[in-house]
Formats: C-alpha cells, structure tokens, sequence
C-alpha cells in the first residue's frame, strides 16, 4: 500500500473555505445608518488666568466612559455664548456660572435640563456674595443722587456676583439702567480687576465678588453693600436622541465615588466651589425665583 501523502486536499478546501466566510465577515459593509457615536461635547466659558479647559477635562473623560461615548471639551467665550451653543445644539453638557443657568431656564421648554450642583460646604457657600464699594463714603440714597457724577465698573454683564446681582441692588435703589444713570459704566472682566479699577481712581464705585474684596487690601475703600448669598449655577444638559439627562445627572451624582478628579478640575476651574467633594441635586425651584432678576 502507498503511503498517504502529507497534502490533505480535504483539510485544505475547509481551510480555504474558512478563510474566505472569514474575509466575507471582515468585509461585509456595516448596516445603513451605523456610524460611530458622536462625541460629547461637554463645554464651558472663558475667565481670566483660569484654564477652564483643564478644569472640566476629568468631568469629560468621566462622563466619556460612564457613557461609553467621545467626548471633545470646548470653552466658549462668554456665559452667554454657553448658552447660545446649547440652544444651537453645538454642546450637549455645559459648566455654566449662574446667569448662564438663568439664560437657560428662558429657553423653549424642553430644550435644557437641569443636572446636580456642586455640593458647597456651607461655610463657604456663605461666603459667595456680591459686594459694592467705593472709593468715598456713600449711603444707597446718596449712590443714587451722585450717580451721574460717578464712574462704576463692574466685573461684566455675564457675571453674578460682579454683574447681575449688584445690578438688582442698584435697581432697588431706583437705579433701573446704570449705563444712563452713572457718568460712565466700565466692564473690567475679572474680580481683581474691578477692584484694581477703583483702587487705581479709574473708577468711583465698584461691584465685585464679596470673597476677593475681603481678601484683598481694603485701604482707601468702603463697603456700601454686601448681597445675600448667591447659589453656584448648577450644570446643564441638552435633551436628545443620542443623550439621556437623567442618566447623566445619575453618573454626576455618583462621580464623588468613581472618580475624584471630576470635583477637583471644577474645583480648580471656579473658587466659589470651595472645597465641594461631590455634586448634589439642585434646588430648582429657588434658583428659578432668581430668573426674573437678569437682564
């Protein structure tokens, strides 16, 4: 009898025939409509000396792998413009101050949800007021009366503690619109910066974070009013097919546990967090009476 050749034909077509299905796996087209997921666009605004890119990465990397989804960080310019790209559908997750969170809340219904707020341990959270000062004595009857001869500057128009909140003040006191009421209204674009204004005589009247005038220099100042305590604007989230809000707020709510840094980065990013650990769910019934008060 021969001996059986080595060349098994038999186990060389199933070889074949297996790397061919194998090919035709590897090469059959995805179904119509499949594609990767869209990034997450999670985005903040710009401040001064603050990398705001930086302080909300851990917060995107985060929700990237809670989600399983890309994420891409943006910072816009301004509160305002924040807000402006949620409503266009460019950001699906924002990082707003608390204007911005107001802007939101006069968006059509539906179109923004309202997600925790960083969890601000109370003593701090008291110290997260809005002052007004100047470089003269002067009582709210005479602001109002010698406004015309005096020069303010406040911190800018998107601002909480430097803008719309001292701005309600100043409309209490019969002050409806500073720009025609003051000499010269001025935006210095930071706390520190206002401050400066008015030490260096460029302004008269100052509106300003209560926590940077109190740990600066108050030589040649005078404290006219201080605010009540103003909330942290809590973050946002723009509803759709692809994102689940609720969900999100859940994996915020749990990130104190999972993942330290997201708190640490939104830590860095804005002092009034203080030294908040975790997220917490937001009073949005007492943040929505506040709505009324922004220009």
């Amino acid at each position: 009898m021969k001996p059986r050749s080595p060349h098994n034909p038999r186990g060389t077509k199933c070889l074949a025939v297996g790397l061919a299905l194998a090919w035709t796996a590897l090469s059959v087209p995805a179904p119509a409509g499949a594609r990767d997921p869209e990034p997450l666009v999670v985005a903040t605004y710009a401040y001064p000396q603050r990398d705001r890119a930086a302080a909300i990465r851990p917060l995107a990397d985060y929700l990237g792998r809670q989600l399983k989804r890309p994420v891409e960080v943006r910072v816009l310019a301004s509160p305002t413009a924040l807000i402006a790209g949620m409503a266009s559908g460019e950001v699906d997750i924002a990082v707003p101050n608390l204007h911005g969170y107001l802007q939101a809340l006069r968006l059509p219904a539906g179109s923004v949800a309202t997600l925790p707020v960083p969890a601000v341990p109370l003593a701090q959270a008291q110290r997260y007021r809005a002052v007004i000062v100047s470089r003269r004595p002067l009582s709210g009857a005479t602001l109002a009366s010698d406004a015309a001869g005096l020069r303010l500057v406040l911190v800018g128009p998107d601002s909480a503690s430097g803008g719309f909140v001292p701005r309600g003040h100043l409309a209490e006191l019969g002050i409806e619109t500073p720009e025609t009421a003051f000499a010269r209204v001025d935006y210095a674009g930071s706390h520190a910066a206002s401050l400066a204004w008015l030490q260096e005589g460029r302004a008269d009247v100052a509106a300003l974070a209560a926590d940077v005038y109190d740990a600066a220099s108050h030589a040649d100042t005078h404290e006219l009013w201080r605010s009540p305590v103003i909330p942290p604007g809590p973050l946002l989230c723009r509803p759709a097919a692809h994102l689940d809000c609720a969900g999100v707020g859940a994996e915020l709510l749990a990130a104190e546990g999972h993942d330290p840094a997201v708190m640490a980065g939104l830590r860095a990013g804005w002092p009034e967090f203080g030294d908040a650990t975790r997220l917490e769910p937001a009073d949005e019934a007492a943040l929505a009476k506040l709505a009324e008060r922004i220009d």
